[in-house]
Order: C-alpha cells, then sequence, then structure tokens
C-alpha cells in the first residue's frame, strides 16, 4: 500500500479557518470540532485517494481532479506521484459542480 504526501496551499488552509470562524459567531465548540473533522478526513488522502471520484471540473483542465466530498463540502485535489495537492476547498453555494 502506497502512503502519499498531503500538500495544503496556505490559501486552502485559510478557507478552512474563515468557515470555522464563520460557524463559531454562532457555534464556538461545534466550529472547533467541525474544524478537526474537516482536518482529519483530508489527512485520510494518504492512502487510498484514487477512491474519490473525479470531480465536473476535470474537463475543463488538461488533468485529472478528483474529490474528497465532506458533507456540505468539497475538496478538490491532484494526484502528482505521490503527492495529493489540494487546490481548493468549497461549500455552501460555491459547492456547486461546473
Amino acid at each position: 500500500m502506497q502512503d502519499y504526501e498531503i500538500e495544503i496551499p496556505q490559501f486552502v488552509s485559510d478557507l478552512i479557518d474563515d468557515q470555522t470562524f464563520f460557524i463559531a459567531l454562532d457555534k464556538p465548540l461545534v466550529a472547533l470540532n467541525w474544524q478537526r473533522d474537516i482536518r482529519e478526513k483530508i489527512k485520510t488522502l494518504t492512502t487510498f485517494p484514487k477512491r474519490c471520484s473525479v470531480a465536473p471540473e476535470s474537463k475543463h483542465l488538461d488533468f485529472e481532479v478528483r474529490h474528497l466530498l465532506i458533507g456540505e463540502y468539497r475538496v478538490l485535489f491532484y494526484i502528482e506521484g505521490n503527492t495529493v495537492k489540494l487546490l481548493d476547498f468549497k461549500g455552501g453555494a460555491q459547492n456547486k459542480p461546473e
């Protein structure tokens, strides 16, 4: 079984943090649990990232983009060698695939 590295660009981490802060406005404890859950699920991409389906956005690109579905959120990523590279974090109204 191959283990993959996960590369999370700062802006993707910032998007997750921004959503956490938004949730925390009403429910601080829920926000912290939500953020922990999101980050734990992203870590699961270290094994079998190809279990995630190809994202509709792939049709607009020259490489294959996959998405990890987490409730109403999607983590867009691609695989390069033994690295899973996150591209975006989408939720709510932004989560409508193209």
